[in-house]
């Protein structure tokens, strides 16, 4: 057990920056035939790299570049990041950090890259032995672009806080006061009202294995020809439902743009976004993106409304979001926070005996590319489903997972499986009970006395009364959903 425990500690990465797939890069590590020349160093934490060290590596010639590696012992299983230093990027200059301890990395960094960054710091990596590898033109001289080696914050002091309003039970108007000659039906045979399904979930991928761990819940015969796995999932009252790329081929590494729904392109994210969520009205929403090269499931705990100037440019024209930043309702680069259940997914992960990692990233948030653009589309929509108030256009709960690159696929759906029944659970205790029309947390007979109320023309129901008043889910109230209702008090005493 310790040794699996330490195993875990290792290779987990915590908070990356650019912890979404970014203009993909393998390093030349992994490539050259012949080991390189390293020069190993060992650093504690707020160390900066001294440039002595940096002097005397020597770089090897691979194809038309020069390849620096220098090798970083922490001497500790704490996670660390390093600084970047922008002003030492060239224009061909590209730099990653492998993980030694499972040929993972993260990167590529690079000029272009990093321009727009509002957060100057490197993935975060768990391993003690770390290779920094620096790749310039052939001649050209080469100035270290990494800086102080530091340990990322911990949980933030307001965290519970925030984590406690983002998943808080909808507070709804009861319905008003009793009065005569309410608004029921005139021949009081029942009221018809107009209902999407209360219980849609929605997940969201990208780059693999994001987009095929979450294939199976595609509703799209031609995108899933084994068939829809989503339609009351478990038996748990909720149908879930998928939206991704493809990728030919489908384990790209490079991947692109993609075909099809939510396109690796902020115009096209945006617009297929709003179309997918009006059409299922989901009441909760996971999206997912790949991360850096490892076995990570990386719960971002924020995403930000970054204006222009911090995104990352993506394949077509325009490169940047419009408009940008993408939410007017929210201050430019301004933070909103994931509502989804970080602590008990990760402890449900790390009991799964998956080779999957779980860890929660308090820190930099979700990048300036693609991931925090679909993630920050999660967290917005809800937003604007709170200001409405109204419970058919509920969503409980919504954030963004980073999955490694080297996670494997089938393990990836267990992974999902994992988190929806986390996510589920949460939902279970925040959503509206049916037939609780005097939203008072419970059903009772005072419900059934109102619904009686109501049918007579006593009662007048608000919009959201009429809705839980529905427990038949037929889009009516009558007396078959006063039958239902003196069921359900039967079999609960």
């Amino acid at each position: 057990m310790k040794i699996l425990r330490y195993f875990v500690q290792t290779i987990i990465c915590y908070g990356v920056l650019f912890a979404q797939e970014l203009p993909y890069g393998k390093p030349n590590f992994f490539q050259m035939k012949e080991d390189p020349k390293t020069k190993e160093l060992t650093l504690a934490t707020g160390s900066v790299i001294p440039q002595y060290v940096i002097d005397k590596i020597e770089p090897v010639k691979h194809l038309s570049y020069d390849i620096y590696h220098l090798r970083i012992t922490t001497g500790k299983d704490d996670p660390v990041r390093f600084e970047l230093v922008p002003e030492n990027f060239s224009d061909e200059m590209e730099l990653f950090f492998i993980d030694l301890e499972i040929n993972g990395w993260v990167g590529p960094y690079s000029k272009t890259v990093i321009r727009n960054g509002a957060n100057l710091v490197s993935g975060g990596l768990g391993s003690k032995n770390i290779l920094i590898e620096v790749s310039v033109p052939q001649g050209e001289e080469m100035r270290f672009p990494v800086g102080r080696m530091i340990i990322p914050n911990g949980r933030p002091d307001n965290f519970d806080e925030i984590m406690q309003q983002g998943r808080k039970r909808k507070i709804l108007p009861v319905p008003n006061e009793i009065k005569e000659n309410g608004s029921g039906d005139s021949e009081s045979n029942g009221m018809r009202i107009d209902r999407d399904h209360l219980r849609n979930i929605l997940l969201c991928g990208y780059w693999p294995p994001t987009n095929e761990m979450v294939r199976p819940f595609s509703t799209n015969e031609e995108l899933n020809p084994d068939g829809w796995i989503g339609d009351n999932w478990e038996e748990r009252g909720y149908d879930i439902h998928s939206y991704f790329p493809t990728f030919d081929p489908p384990d790209c590494e490079g991947c692109g743009q993609g075909e099809g729904d939510l396109e690796v392109d902020y115009q096209d994210t945006s617009e297929d976004w709003w179309n997918i969520v009006d059409s299922i009205n989901p009441v909760a929403i996971i999206t997912f993106s790949r991360g850096g090269i490892d076995y990570r499931w990386e719960l971002e705990w924020m995403t930000t409304n970054w204006d222009e100037s911090q995104w990352i440019d993506d394949f077509e024209e325009p490169l940047l979001p419009t408009p940008s930043p993408p939410d007017s309702t929210w201050p430019h680069n301004a933070p909103r926070y994931s509502s989804l259940p970080m602590d008990s997914i990760e402890t449900a992960m790390n009991l799964s005996g998956l080779n999957i990692y779980p860890v929660i990233d308090y820190t930099f948030g979700t990048g300036n590319y693609l991931s925090e653009y679909l993630g920050y589309h999660g967290v917005w929509y809800k937003a604007q489903m709170d200001s409405l108030n109204q419970i058919d256009r509920s969503c409980y709960l919504a954030g963004h997972i980073h999955v490694g690159g080297l996670a494997d696929w089938g393990e990836a759906l267990e992974a999902v499986n994992i988190t929806l029944r986390e996510v589920i659970d949460v939902l279970d205790e925040n959503i509206t009970l049916m037939g609780d029309v005097n939203f008072d947390g419970s059903v009772s007979i005072l419900d059934l006395y109102f619904i009686i109320s109501y049918l007579m023309q006593e009662v007048e129901f608000d919009y959201n009364a009429m809705l839980i008043a529905d427990v038949t889910y037929d889009q009516m109230i009558d007396v078959f959903d006063i039958l239902q209702l003196s069921d359900i008090l039967s079999n609960s005493q």
